[in-house]
């Protein structure tokens, strides 16, 4: 699936022949191939490359933040997993209690920190991304981590990743026990150039669409409740007020539970 997108994006290739993975990603995604000494003259806006590190997405915009990619072997992302988990806001929002583990629709996964910080919890996580980019870095990043060392690798076999957009085919998926929603919106200050995944997603894809469509057909899917990740100080989606509310330092988690939700 590719993307609807105004910007010029291209996959850079590193040597004068092609590889085959950098082939194989221009044939999926249906975007050219650019040689890496033929970018700084290029009208490209942004190019994905295959790094050591793994497939990487940059801006060619003078002066952007590096390279964003997805890595479930981060330390940060894995200290939050191991050992703190257990006290965070979100665990409260999705209503797991002890053995009680629910599963979960990821609608909007993006770069699926959330998704995994969920799965390390035990939960069965299913991942929506409309994005043919980011999909890419997600499959890539999956990849490596199923090949990570064994803890890693056991999160990340509880995610699973589908290229599609959560508004086609929302009325064709199984009930859920909880749907998750973190929706892009459009930049609103400078600050948010500090966090480069943001900037760079935001910047490239554009919003998540209809909100309120969005949170309609997530209530129509959950058995047990609707969360929402906003940042703290962010409106309610669709102006509607969550039957729970839990705050942090700079987010929030809006919950909104359906007939069949369990009390928190």
């Amino acid at each position: 699936m590719t993307d609807s997108i105004a910007s010029k994006v291209s996959i850079l290739r590193v040597n004068s022949t092609p590889s085959e993975q950098e082939a194989a990603l221009s044939r999926t995604l249906g975007l050219p191939l650019l040689a890496a000494n033929k970018l700084q003259a290029s009208a490209v806006d942004y190019y994905l490359r295959f790094d050591p590190e793994g497939l990487s997405l940059y801006s060619n915009e003078p002066g952007a933040p590096g390279a964003v990619r997805v890595d479930f072997s981060d330390a940060g992302l894995n200290y939050r997993a191991r050992d703190s988990i257990k006290h965070q806001n979100i665990v409260k929002a999705i209503g797991l209690r002890g053995s009680n583990i629910p599963n979960v629709l990821d609608a909007t996964a993006g770069l699926a920190k959330d998704a995994y910080l969920l799965a390390s919890l035990g939960c069965k996580v299913q991942m929506l991304e409309r994005s043919g980019i980011v999909h890419a870095l997600l499959a890539d990043g999956i990849n490596r981590g199923l090949q990570a060392e064994a803890k890693t690798a056991e999160i990340v076999r509880n995610m699973q990743l589908r290229n599609v957009d959560f508004f086609a085919v929302a009325c064709h998926l199984p009930p859920v026990d909880v749907v998750y929603l973190d929706p892009m919106f459009p930049i609103r200050s400078k600050s948010a150039r500090a966090k480069k995944e943001m900037y760079l997603l935001q910047r490239l894809l554009g919003t998540s669409g209809d909100i309120s469509k969005m949170l309609e057909l997530a209530l129509s899917l959950a058995c047990r409740r609707v969360v929402v990740k906003r940042a703290k100080m962010s409106p309610c989606l669709a102006g509607r007020s969550p039957d729970i509310e839990f705050k942090g330092s700079s987010s929030r988690y809006d919950v909104y539970l359906t007939r069949a939700g369990a009390p928190v």
